[in-house]
């Protein structure tokens, strides 16, 4: 396009109208620069200049007289240059809007080059005018030129230290597509920009308010921050299940072990779903999902404070007197728990050795709260079980609490301290199942969980077994599985493991192989097992070892312990790796 720029020199230094000749005669013929400023104001710059392209005018004095002087040249330019296609203007005033409404009626397009203030005040007096968007082009010189289409519609929302921001790093942006509600916006992206700027962006393009967060923004739109910057993600982080994901799947597969405990932070009690054993990574993960500690709080000093113990970055139950040994001397805490629950306090009798005491009792009090009641009202010594004195006296002990019991509660508990068996059966969900012992099979009343005691004692009512034979032998051989003193059915995967071992001879392996036994340490679970081994040993073989020695339960893998010693796993054999050789 043939073009004509018209600077106002009293307010627009030389560099910019540099600047704006050598950008826009890349894509236009300019015919001319009219520079206009008075005398003593126009700077050193502007002399000695090419007077083919640049014409510098003297507009003398009075306070508008380049404004006046400007228009005046527009309009004879309209008029004397019937090619003129494209008129620029480089200022930073308004003074000019009958002369761009002239030129706007001729059908010429204009540029406004200015310092940005304006811009929105600037098209709402042009709309007044009557004048078309299309015609004029707003302009701010000092940012970049050549700007991408997506960001040149924008700009007018954004302030000046945004429009800074973009413009310094202009090679660098990158339009993203990020959602907010049920809405997708295109937003321009700076890799490693800092959360304070990328928040400005969002707000000042009404993405989303000041009430919202925008950490959840940038972690739902698949982006990640390091150290307050934010950054793309690679394809491993995208295709890597979230924290809310990884989550969310452990609980389900771990559905079965599942309990409800307490955990404190700074003053706060926070109710929270557990399972013993759990990595201290996840745990961290899901404490930071609830909003329970912040980023750079330290998950492990929270299970230190909530009776916890982590080991071998795992995270356990601690026993009771565990909880004695770390905290029984400082936790003083029982007054402010009664006080707190002062509506819910009950008297109740508790038998110890040969003496009973009445004292008071909350439906549901934590049981390190109930164990440090009884050694308060010294009722039980320091090392004593509180878990023990509650199930003698015919309390509920489950998910770390303390129930008063209900009706059919209570009679089980007392079928079980009895040994009554018909009671027992009667007060729970009982069915037939199949036994075997030396070669054969017996039918029996069974019921999920029942003690270790009653099942003994219901295998030699029944003449299954005799004076010497073990319960939990029987057990073992009809795929029973024994653990805290209770019988349970087997389902799924541990059924199937069950089998297995039932069907795996260790004994007969390493003394087929006895010349070859060696021995290897084993860690696991904040300790170390000396085992037999044998240099290729089937996985079967080891896994059942592990078993037997009470090393694992059937709920953990062997290949996680393989994996954590440090041992190689190759076509289902095992061997000494070479960090252990």
């Amino acid at each position: 396009m043939i073009a004509h720029v018209f600077v106002d020199a009293e307010n627009i230094p030389p560099s910019v109208t540099f600047k704006v000749v050598e950008h826009f005669g890349k894509e236009h013929t300019i015919t001319r620069v009219d520079i206009v400023a008075k005398e003593d104001t126009l700077p050193y710059k502007y002399r000695n200049l090419d007077e083919k392209i640049y014409r510098v005018q003297n507009c003398f004095y009075g306070k508008n007289s380049a404004d006046m002087w400007l228009c005046f040249e527009m309009v004879r330019a309209i008029i004397d240059e019937p090619y003129l296609e494209l008129i620029i203007i480089v200022s930073s005033d308004k003074d000019f809007l009958p002369a761009i409404k002239f030129a706007a009626d001729f059908e010429k397009k204009i540029f406004i080059v200015s310092n940005g203030v304006g811009h929105k005040t600037f098209t709402e007096q042009l709309k007044i005018l009557g004048v078309s968007p299309e015609a004029v082009e707003l302009k701010d010189f000092r940012l970049k030129f050549g700007l991408p289409e997506k960001l040149e519609k924008i700009l007018p929302q954004l302030s000046f230290r945004t429009k800074k921001y973009l413009f310094d790093h202009e090679n660098q942006i990158k339009f993203i597509l990020v959602k907010a509600g049920k809405n997708f916006f295109d937003v321009p992206f700076v890799a490693g920009m800092d959360i304070p700027t990328f928040s400005r962006i969002l707000r000042e393009l009404n993405i989303f308010s000041f009430a919202s967060s925008v950490r959840d923004f940038i972690s739902e739109n698949f982006l990640r921050i390091s150290r307050n910057r934010i950054y793309f993600q690679s394809e491993a982080e995208l295709s890597e299940p979230t924290p809310a994901e990884q989550i969310k799947e452990f609980f389900s597969e771990h559905a079965a072990e599942v309990t409800k405990i307490f955990v404190k932070q700074n003053t706060r009690l926070y109710e929270i779903p557990f399972v013993d054993g759990m990595s201290l990574d996840l745990f961290g993960k899901f404490l930071r999902e609830k909003k329970i500690i912040g980023k750079g709080a330290s998950p492990e000093q929270t299970a230190a404070k909530s009776l916890l113990k982590v080991v071998d970055e795992k995270v356990f139950l601690c026993s009771d007197e565990e909880q004695i040994a770390a905290y029984g001397d400082t936790i003083n805490s029982v007054d402010e728990y009664f006080s707190f629950h002062a509506a819910e306090i009950k008297k109740i009798l508790i038998k110890h050795g040969n003496k009973t005491f009445e004292v008071p009792f909350v439906n549901g009090i934590t049981l390190e709260l109930f164990g440090k009641l009884l050694r308060e009202k010294n009722i039980i010594g320091k090392s004593a079980s509180a878990t023990n004195i509650a199930k003698k006296n015919f309390l509920d002990v489950r998910d770390g609490k303390v129930f008063l019991c209900d009706e059919d509660r209570l009679s089980e508990l007392y079928a079980e301290a009895t040994g009554d068996l018909a009671a027992y059966f009667d007060c729970r969900d009982a069915k037939k199942i199949s036994v075997k012992h030396n070669g054969k099979t017996f039918e029996i009343l069974f019921a999920d969980g029942m003690p270790l005691k009653l099942f003994d004692k219901l295998l030699r009512e029944k003449k299954i077994i005799g004076r010497n034979s073990s319960a939990v032998k029987v057990a073992a051989q009809s795929l029973l599985d024994v653990r805290d003193e209770r019988v349970y059915l087997l389902t799924g995967d541990e059924l199937k493991i069950a089998q297995e071992d039932l069907e795996t001879d260790v004994d007969g392996f390493f003394n087929e192989h006895a010349l070859k036994i060696k021995s290897i340490l084993i860690r696991h679970g904040g300790r170390k097992f000396d085992l037999p081994f044998v240099e290729g040993m089937p996985i079967k073989i080891f896994g059942k070892l592990l078993r037997e020695r009470k090393i694992i339960d059937r709920k953990i893998s062997v290949e996680e312990i393989v994996a954590s010693n440090k041992l190689e796993l190759r076509d289902e054999k095992i061997f000494v790796g070479e960090e252990n050789k």
